[in-house]
């Protein structure tokens, strides 16, 4: 019974704070400071750097990955900030997905496995 009231309890006290949508995050990333921005760009480097490995894991189990970039996209995603950018302004809607959906979706469409 203790355990079932700790596990309760530890549920009930997760953050209520949810991911910021592509909008917010791009908003924020506008108004930053040059550190601020350092920090946001790191964020999104994470996340990318996050799928690639994600993308070396499905493809070690013989599945497809989630993208596969071409020669020139290695350039093209060490600014996921601009990527984002472009995505929210030719797709209608990204900017109220969270902003890790949205990078990954980007991903996905700018670079699709074929």
């Amino acid at each position: 019974m203790r355990i079932l009231i700790i596990l309760m309890g530890l549920c009930g006290s997760v953050s209520a704070r949810a991911e910021a949508t592509t909008g917010q995050f791009l908003s924020e990333y506008q108004s930053a400071s040059d550190d601020g921005r350092r920090y946001l760009d790191s964020f999104l480097k994470g996340l990318v750097a996050a799928y690639t490995w994600s993308n070396v894991t499905l493809q070690s189990e013989g599945k497809q990955a989630l993208f596969c970039l071409d020669k020139h996209g290695a350039e093209k995603i060490t600014d996921p900030a601009y990527l984002l950018r472009v995505s929210a302004k030719n797709h209608q809607g990204i900017e109220a997905t969270p902003v890790g959906m949205a990078l990954l979706a980007t991903l996905k469409r700018r670079w699709p496995c074929r």
